[in-house]
């Protein structure tokens, strides 16, 4: 359904020749185990097939790759050549293993399972469970009962791949260019018919099995497969003489590898020395025993590099029991807005929102160094920064937002806020935990006071409004020339978003802070800075005054705020018709003082 048979067997064997940073970690396996245990997971994969598909266009795969986002997680190219992120697979041999309806399939929906699980039984469900019952073999989050039994299935793939979005014939335009990305033809790949062979299955589900490849993976069979890893929670703390050196230590104590050649420290006969080398290579405590294939340490070889064993090594020796060799105030477990940030840093992480977006000063997301996006043309396409994000957007509407960022229910391949850029905000499915956590976080970060109650605006007078419309549509100002309207003649060119949103959106004391220096905040947005200028004990437009706004006395920033805070999509329709019959700046004369 999924992969071209005859890779299989040669990425089991060898995951980091097609991936050198893939988290797959390297197998001690014979060739015949590799044979099995492919063969058993082709025989027991779903015998089926999907839609036929028609191809799509190569170019215009490549620009929505480039364009929509794919980038922020993944990468193309190979070395020194690649662009990209390394957070998830990197794409440039994918034309080698994919089955195109299947990645069709997958960047459409990633959630979609080809058939549901029902727990009770143990088992995928067919559509002859459903045709029994004279239903339709329908399964989702509305049909997510068993026919047979009435229990809550098993509907979607919990996959960290969220969705773009795309329009179908988008999706098969950036599968037909994917599959252009291979090195050597599917049929170059030696014949595996092995897999095929119905008397390996046995031997191939018991290595599977032995190697505890179902606590990583879905395997059809092994649903309910436990871990058999040893528990690490308290293994800091666990004595040294229970730590398996196995034959290695007086090596450990001496401060030498088992080649006799000298270790990395003087000596390694401790805690931090066995998980260091574990980590290393496992492999490496086997040496000088006598063992069958089945009887060797079970535990692969990971493809780190020297400063994830570090990291891991760190964690491992912090993991101790409650109340172990460490004072309580050493253990960061906080109870107050902290733990907030803490646990809103595990949901960024997860879904990797810093490939995309700026989260914390000095971080460069992954689209911030491409290639694309280094002009200040360019720069205006990025997704938006998000230091501080907390403290401009209200709770509920971001709850809102991060759970259908297309803001509507219909039209659902947008952006629901910046329509004009080609990067998509996708849909991550986010549990409503991780929508609070993330909520939560944001709000803790930018030190935001909860719950967070809207202020009262004080609504304008007629005259008030004639004036804030004057100020939105002079020549000097460049409200609608940058902001969207929803006018599609008008917003061909625009990099803001709609003031229509603001209400719902934005917090008005952190609308008047930006409007009166945005450079501060964001350093190298586009909004223009001194747009306003200080006259004693108000704010007043930079620019030459409407005659409308002469003698009026009030702050001229806080009349905007609440202007932009009560518009109207009928106010709106006015201001963009009024801006389009405004003369336009005299020549030579500056629109706003950009800084």
């Amino acid at each position: 359904l999924k992969l071209n048979r005859d890779w299989i067997p040669v990425w089991i064997s060898n995951p980091h020749q097609f991936r050198p940073t893939t988290k797959m970690p390297r197998f001690r396996l014979e060739e015949d185990q590799v044979k099995a245990i492919s063969a058993f997971l082709w025989q027991s994969a779903y015998d089926t097939s999907l839609p036929a598909q028609p191809r799509g266009n190569v170019d215009r795969g490549r620009e929505l790759l480039l364009s929509r986002g794919c980038l922020g997680c993944h990468s193309l190219g190979e070395g020194d050549n690649a662009i990209g992120g390394s957070f998830a697979a990197n794409l440039s041999r994918v034309g080698e293993k994919a089955n195109y309806e299947y990645l069709v399939r997958w960047i459409y929906e990633p959630r979609q399972r080809t058939r549901p699980y029902c727990p009770l039984e143990g088992r995928d469900l067919t559509e002859e469970d459903y045709a029994r019952h004279n239903l339709p073999f329908v399964f989702d989050r509305e049909n997510s009962r068993c026919p047979n039994d009435g229990e809550e299935m098993r509907v979607e793939q919990m996959a960290v791949m969220p969705s773009l979005r795309l329009t179908m014939q988008e999706v098969r335009d950036i599968t037909t260019f994917l599959l252009t990305q291979k090195r050597m033809e599917p049929s170059e790949y030696a014949s595996a018919d092995f897999m095929e062979d119905p008397q390996l299955f046995k031997t191939g589900k018991a290595l599977v099995k032995n190697y505890g490849c179902a606590g990583c993976h879905e395997i059809a069979g092994l649903e309910e497969e436990g871990r058999i890893g040893t528990d690490l929670t308290a293994e800091g703390s666990k004595p040294i003489e229970r730590l398996d050196f196995a034959l290695l230590t007086e090596h450990a104590k001496r401060g030498v590898l088992p080649d006799e050649s000298p270790s990395p420290r003087d000596k390694w006969y401790d805690h931090k020395g066995f998980f260091e080398q574990k980590l290393t290579n496992p492999a490496t405590f086997d040496q000088g025993k006598i063992k069958e294939p089945l009887e060797k340490l079970r535990m692969p070889k990971p493809n780190l590099t020297a400063e994830d064993v570090d990291a891991l090594t760190t964690f491992l020796l912090g993991s101790v029991e409650p109340g172990y060799g460490f004072p309580k105030d050493y253990l960061y477990r906080p109870e107050d807005r902290r733990r907030d940030i803490q646990e809103g840093w595990w949901v960024v992480t997860k879904y990797n929102c810093m490939g995309c977006h700026q989260v914390r000063i000095g971080q460069e997301s992954v689209l911030m160094i491409m290639p694309q996006y280094q002009t200040p043309e360019g720069k205006d396409k990025l997704p938006p920064v998000l230091v501080g994000a907390g403290a401009r957007l209200n709770p509920e509407w971001l709850a809102r937002f991060l759970e259908n960022p297309a803001l509507s229910e219909t039209n659902l391949n947008r952006n629901g806020v910046r329509e004009y850029l080609e990067v998509r905000m996708p849909t991550f499915y986010l549990t409503r935990g991780e929508i609070q956590k993330l909520v939560r976080f944001f709000s803790a970060l930018s030190s935001q006071a909860e719950p967070y109650i809207p202020p009262a605006l004080e609504p304008l007078s007629d005259a008030e409004r004639r004036m804030a419309r004057e100020l939105f549509t002079h020549p000097a100002a460049p409200c609608l020339r940058c902001h969207a309207t929803g006018d599609p003649v008008h917003d061909r060119n625009v990099n803001a978003p709609n003031f229509l949103l603001a209400k719902e959106r934005l917090k008005p004391d952190w609308t008047r802070r930006w409007m009166l220096d945005p450079a501060s905040m964001i350093p190298g947005t586009a909004m223009p800075s001194g747009l306003f200028r200080r006259e004693g004990d108000r704010w007043v437009f930079s620019g030459p005054h409407p005659a409308g706004i002469r003698g009026y006395g009030g702050d001229h920033a806080d009349l905007l705020v609440r202007y932009m805070f009560q518009i109207t999509p009928e106010e709106q329709r006015r201001l963009v018709r009024q801006f389009a019959s405004a003369p336009a700046p005299a020549s030579g004369q500056a629109v706003v003082e950009w800084d």
